[in-house]
């Protein structure tokens, strides 16, 4: 086991690596799951009134706020294609058929401050740069299979791309996820990773028909450049977390805990789907306490054929953890 480190010391290499190179992992185990995550997720207040607003589809526009709106219905409540220097924030999203949010070849995307509940998948960006998902809420994804996803990167590239300290809940039986964030064939930059950060996530798949069913997957199909770190998973599906190829990727530092549901398997997994070679890959100091649906604990596997991946052995396994990881209430907008 490696030595402990104080949380000042954490802290610390916590604010160093929060630059754009989040390749750059803190090292060390702490003494407790808490002083794991010295970035936690603060997300502001949303807006608690909304003007009603019919579903948005913009076309090649740029420069433009999409601020304050309540949009129920449609196929999406907001549809962006090849726009250029969009904020969405402080907006109600829900009920539509198919997505709260999609971005299609966007770039300098900020969607920040939503509330976003009963759509397939919440935020879906196929292709584009520059996307940032943070400090949102997500409630009830409906799937299924391909969607059902909170947030989904689809062949994003380049750098400035984020998906960090969102709120997210499926509630057994209403919600009906595949994958909670899903980064599927998508490229950061040496020194400016993908990054998935400091988000809270409860709730994931029991209904065995998936196509995917874990909380955070990294390297879907491949991909590059990616980072997972400070996330806090309770009972997030078939698996808590997975890296499933690629390269140039860490998973490192995410406190992940399941109770046996109907579809709970294996807390942390390292596979490789992707038809090429998979290099570098990280997963370390992460806490993990995952019971299966017989009832038996497994924390980690990793898939026959590929070996163990760099840091492996650091992982806390059968981690004196439980659901209290996350407050009992995430979800503060309705």
């Amino acid at each position: 086991m490696a030595a402990t480190i104080s949380v000042a010391a954490l802290l610390s290499a916590a604010l160093t690596s929060c630059q754009k190179d989040q390749q750059a992992a803190p090292v060390g185990k702490t003494t407790t799951a808490s002083n794991s995550m010295a970035v936690v997720n603060t997300a502001s207040s949303l807006a608690t009134t909304y003007a009603a607003a019919a579903p948005i589809a913009y076309y090649s526009k740029s420069n433009i706020t999409i601020s304050g709106l309540s949009i129920s219905g449609g196929t999406n409540c907001i549809a962006l294609y090849n726009c250029n220097n969009v904020h969405i924030t402080n907006c109600r999203l829900a009920d539509a058929l198919v997505y709260g949010i999609m971005l299609n070849n966007c770039t300098n995307i900020t969607v920040d401050n939503c509330f976003i509940t009963n759509v397939k998948s919440g935020v879906h960006v196929y292709q584009g740069s520059t996307i940032k998902v943070n400090s949102n809420q997500f409630l009830n994804m409906l799937g299924p299979f391909p969607d059902g996803c909170f947030v989904q990167f689809a062949g994003v590239s380049g750098g400035g791309n984020q998906i960090n300290s969102n709120k997210c809940e499926d509630i057994p039986g209403v919600g009906h996820p595949q994958d909670g964030l899903s980064l599927y064939q998508s490229n950061g930059l040496p020194g400016d990773s993908i990054q998935v950060m400091g988000n809270w996530i409860r709730g994931g798949q029991i209904q065995h028909d998936s196509g995917g069913a874990a909380g955070i997957v990294l390297g879907d199909v491949g991909g590059s450049y990616q980072v997972a770190r400070w996330n806090k998973l309770v009972n997030p599906g078939y698996v808590g977390a997975q890296v499933q190829g690629g390269s140039h990727i860490k998973m490192d530092h995410n406190i992940i805990y399941s109770a046996s549901t109907p579809y709970s398997n294996s807390g942390i997994c390292y596979a490789n789907y992707s038809g090429v070679l998979s290099t570098d890959v990280n997963m370390s100091y992460n806490w993990v306490k995952y019971y299966q649906t017989s009832g038996a604990e497994w924390d980690a596997w990793v898939d026959k054929g590929v070996s163990a991946p760099v840091g492996w052995s650091t992982n806390y396994l059968k981690a004196g953890i439980s659901s209290s990881i996350l407050p009992a209430t995430i979800i503060t907008m309705q």
